[in-house]
């Protein structure tokens, strides 16, 4: 989305920079009528778990910012009397469990906020295909992940997924012990601090058509790239495709949002005007909204990536993974500026001294490079590999 400009200014602004080369900075106005706008985006997953994200329009000079709504009343309505309801949170978001839902019913959401009601129509139920397969090769340095996926029925035509990624993240350095309440002890060998796991959720918008095609048959569909020298793929690294089954009406507008968002500060963008989504205001039908809600089912598979995957003899620093973690020594009476400093004990190092004296100092690192909480979970993952 980008800002919206009046047209006929636009192309007098442009025979200006043309034959003037002016290089002082312009900021078009925009209209207020685009100011805090309801924006509605998510799928009525069908049989699985659904996720509704509400926010407002924000400053005119950056409509595109966007701000939760928080508190709305967010109801889903079944044309057989099914009906399920929730509240946004401070994010925006409201999580709605949709696993007793059926195709075989129609769907409605409804919302309530700011003393007004906003309403989509009942949506048409899209049944999502599986998905064939989840694979990658090399490609650009790095690993080039695509998903391949057929509708026999030749009834779905319109495409959308997103992913989440996961990737297992070890600590730099075993620790042993750590300062605690004054003092040096043992670490709990029950706290796991050395081997975690990270997730992403992608935020591209990802979309196929076969609608120009015979057979409704997608191959080799490219959904993302991870470097060969990124820290997702030093160990081992999963990706979980999901899939869904579009309206033509729902993949025109996430087209042009991702043609808007692939070309945010171009002052030929596509205007506010053509993003018309699918919620009405009941209470003030003037009133535009932006967003697409969508319902259907929902498939998806998962792929695993392992260090064994790279090309063979690491293929040099396109492929190396450095983390910035050197241990130091720190003695006795420095350990406690260096804990202050946000860094902790590797190795506590006790040296026997002429007399039945000792001598004690510590080997240390930077607090990120041994809590590896810091960067992630230390609660595996149950789909992950031994």
């Amino acid at each position: 989305m980008s800002k919206l400009v009046n047209k006929p200014a636009i192309f007098l602004l442009f025979v200006i920079l043309v034959t003037y080369a002016c290089k002082d900075p312009f900021t078009p106005g925009v209209d207020a009528q685009y100011k805090n706008l309801l924006v509605a985006e998510g799928f009525i997953n069908i049989g699985g778990e659904t996720t509704i994200q509400l926010s407002r329009t924000g400053d005119l000079n950056d409509w595109q910012s966007l701000i939760p709504e928080k508190d709305a009343v967010v109801t889903i309505e079944g044309d057989h009397g099914t009906q399920l309801s929730g509240t946004s949170d401070s994010n925006g978001r409201c999580v709605l469990s949709t696993r007793g839902l059926d195709l075989s019913e129609r769907y409605l959401l409804k919302i309530i906020t700011d003393g007004k009601t906003y309403q989509t129509s009942y949506l048409e139920n899209k049944k999502s295909p599986e998905i064939d397969s989840v694979n990658f090769r090399i490609e650009n340095k790095g690993f080039r992940i695509f998903v391949n996926t057929h509708d026999d029925a030749n009834q779905t035509r319109y495409y959308n997924w997103d992913y989440t990624e996961t990737w297992e993240i070890r600590s730099a350095f075993p620790s042993a012990v750590e300062y605690k309440s004054g003092k040096v002890v043992p670490r709990d060998p029950n706290v796991n601090i050395q081997y975690c796991w990270a997730s992403n959720r992608s935020s591209a918008i990802l979309l196929g058509s076969s609608e120009r095609l015979k057979e409704d048959r997608l191959t080799m569909i490219p959904v993302n790239h991870v470097p060969g020298n990124s820290v997702k793929v030093v160990y081992m690294y999963s990706i979980l495709a999901r899939q869904y089954g579009l309206t033509r009406e729902a993949y025109q507008y996430l087209e042009i949002m991702k043609k808007n968002t692939e070309q945010i500060g171009t002052i030929f963008d596509a205007q506010p005007s053509e993003l018309k989504g699918n919620v009405i205001c009941l209470s003030d039908p003037e009133e535009q909204t932006l967003g697409w809600i969508s319902a259907g089912t929902v498939t998806e598979k998962r792929l695993f990536i392992s260090y064994k995957n790279k090309p063979p003899g690491g293929a040099g620093e396109d492929w190396l993974y450095i983390q910035r973690c050197e241990p130091f020594v720190s003695p006795k009476d420095s350990l406690l500026y260096y804990i202050n400093a946000r860094n902790l004990i590797i190795s506590e190092n006790i040296f026997p001294q002429p007399g039945g004296n000792v001598w004690i100092n510590y080997t240390m690192a930077r607090e990120e490079c041994i809590d590896c909480r810091l960067r992630g979970s230390n609660i595996k993952p149950d789909y992950w590999p031994e």
